[in-house]
């Protein structure tokens, strides 16, 4: 998923060093920044003759977005998107959906926009006030629904089971990205300096995936099984303070990491 720019050189510089750490290593999926493939980067090791590839997921931080949007649409039954291309979106919209509090308020505040502001309004989404074309007209069907609503929040919800939709992505991506030649690989996840397992797939021998331990410095790799993330969806009118402009609403919704796990091994 996109990265800031601090994030997008921590991950560079991250890479570079578990690199160094695990000795003579090949890549076969370096950091992209801002492009969104999967892994953020991937390392083979050859040990004992084994080809054992390493897919890691990395966030530079404990409240790492994990993804945002603001062009979702809301028919009074479920959430979606018109963008079909991007593939954070599309797991943005799975979790909304997913979500008992996002279909209720987005039940409600379509309501109140059909009661105080405009019968005719179907679907809440950004630019959605332009169902009245007369700009004043427009303005007082949106200050009366703002009079009358006070809570624009959809869901701000925090919990361990959207941290484990995180996890469970990840898994469907590695299933999906590993390399057919690979005697074993394993998916990680890093968060800053630390890092934990999460799953594998392939053989590796008890004395293999000792030797693969020692590579990291270290006779353990704690799983990742307490992830927590936050999502947050609302919407908010524009303008209404600013008699000489258009007013507008807007759409947002945005997905991130809320902590990092007590447990992980720091590997650099």
């Amino acid at each position: 998923m996109g990265v800031s720019t601090n994030a997008q050189l921590a991950e560079k510089i991250a890479f570079e060093k578990l690199s160094k750490k695990l000795g003579k290593t090949t890549a076969f999926a370096k950091p992209a920044g801002f492009d969104t493939g999967f892994p953020d980067f991937g390392i083979r090791m050859i040990i004992d003759n084994k080809k054992v590839d390493l897919h890691i997921e990395y966030k530079a931080d404990s409240k790492a977005q994990m993804g945002s949007m603001r062009d979702w649409v809301f028919d009074g039954t479920r959430f979606s998107t018109p963008d079909s291309t991007s593939d954070e979106k599309k797991d943005l919209i799975n979790i909304m959906n997913s979500s008992p509090d996002c279909i209720k308020n987005g039940k409600r505040l379509l309501s109140d926009f059909k009661k105080y502001s405009d019968s005719k309004i179907t679907k809440i989404y950004s630019g959605m006030m332009t169902i009245e074309k007369d700009q004043k007209l427009r303005r007082k069907k949106l200050e009366a629904f703002a009079a009358k609503t006070t809570n624009y929040q959809l869901a701000k919800i925090q919990n361990l089971t959207l941290g484990k939709k995180i996890i469970d992505h990840y898994e469907t991506k590695f299933k999906k990205s590993e390399k057919s030649d690979a005697d074993y690989s394993m998916l990680m996840m890093m968060i800053d300096n630390d890092i934990w397992f999460i799953k594998d797939s392939g053989t590796a021998s008890k004395d293999l995936k000792s030797k693969i331990l020692e590579k990291f410095g270290t006779n353990q790799i704690p799983v990742l099984n307490n992830l927590s993330a936050a999502l947050e969806v609302r919407i908010q009118p524009r303008g209404l303070s600013a008699p000489g402009k258009p007013v507008s609403v807007d759409v947002m919704a945005s997905f991130r990491l809320s902590g990092k796990p007590t447990n992980g091994y720091k590997v650099i």
